[in-house]
């Protein structure tokens, strides 16, 4: 009789009987075979066996279903051989032989997470000093700039200098009065790839509204409710996003996220950038009182410059009204108290 056969976690060594030729596979109980592990969906896998050889559908799954460290098309059909290791949210099982090999391998490549994998923290500086150093620095040179456009290209800069797994970053400023965004800078890594959409609306006015930082490691094992279709659409792995606050107000955002791998970003990465975050916000704020002195100073030139336009335009007609006339009455209507 065909089995299939628990590779690790709390049912580790446990074996099920594969008694019919369709059998459903997820952690409601209902379904033939039960994994109790929250990161198997209710539903999550169909196996059919036909003969000697076995087939598998991921039910369009929260976490996916994997084959070896492949993950397999949602509402496709594929066909795996006996003793090969299938993935299910964190659990692996083989069908037909018990897969024989430390499984520890597979779980570092589809679960960066997992306390096994240490590559994502070797291509990372150990932080602390040296982050509080950087901090600092970025803050002294941010106060420099006034021009707007140069203060953001400059933020971006050392975003993408910092943190190297960010594939998109976006600045957005929004109204004190509506909460609505009214500017955007934003930058990515292949432009041509990434420009039409360069951030997650969702979470971006999630910060703005709530103006609390957001940081999704892995979008794929967050809540329905937390994540959008579009970020499904737009392949999003893993994002963070803080408020810009000055003066206890919310001015804008900033906004990074990862579409090539999942667990792009730790909680040491939000740290950072919730940091730079504050000293950003005051030298947008510096700014943007600049430009709008700027603007200020403009207009009032232009009006300083049309009325004395007018002036000298007055001064000519009434100058060459007295240079020809031989004689002549002035009359003067008084205003107010004369």
């Amino acid at each position: 009789m065909s089995k299939l056969f628990v590779l690790n976690g709390p049912e580790k060594g446990t074996s099920y009987d594969l008694n019919e030729e369709i059998i459903f596979l997820g952690r409601a109980p209902d379904n033939h075979i039960q994994l109790k592990e929250k990161h198997v969906s209710r539903r999550h896998l169909k196996i059919v066996r036909k003969g000697d050889k076995y087939f598998i559908e991921d039910l369009r799954s929260t976490n996916g279903t994997y084959v070896r460290d492949k993950q397999i098309s949602p509402g496709k059909i594929f066909e795996v051989r006996e003793g090969v290791p299938i993935g299910v949210g964190n659990i692996f099982f083989s069908l037909g032989k018990e897969y024989k090999r430390d499984i520890a391998p597979l779980q570092k490549l589809i679960d960066p997470a997992s306390p096994l994998n240490d590559t994502a923290e070797m291509d990372r500086p150990k932080t602390s000093l040296r982050n509080l150093e950087l901090i600092y620095s970025v803050s002294k040179m941010l106060m420099q700039f006034l021009d707007l456009n140069d203060l953001f290209e400059k933020i971006l800069d050392h975003l993408f200098e910092l943190l190297k797994r960010i594939d998109r970053g976006a600045i957005l400023l929004v109204d004190a009065r509506s909460g609505k965004i009214t500017r955007v800078i934003s930058r990515s890594k292949d432009d041509a790839k990434h420009a039409a959409r360069p951030y997650s609306r969702t979470v971006v006015n999630k910060v703005i509204n709530e103006g609390k930082a957001v940081m999704m490691s892995n979008t794929m094992r967050e809540d329905k409710e937390d994540r959008s279709e579009s970020m499904e659409i737009m392949k999003i792995k893993s994002v963070m996003c803080v408020p810009l606050i000055s003066k206890s107000k919310i001015r804008g955002a900033i906004y990074v996220d990862s579409v090539s791998k999942p667990y792009g970003f730790r909680k040491e990465d939000l740290s950072l950038l919730s940091a730079l975050s504050s000293p950003a916000a005051i030298a947008i704020e510096n700014a943007t009182l600049y430009s709008n002195l700027e603007s200020l100073v403009e207009d009032r030139t232009k009006v300083l410059m049309d009325t004395q336009e007018k002036l000298r335009e007055s001064e000519t007609r009434f100058k060459a009204i007295f240079d020809n006339m031989s004689n002549g009455v002035v009359v003067f209507k008084a205003v107010g108290r004369g």
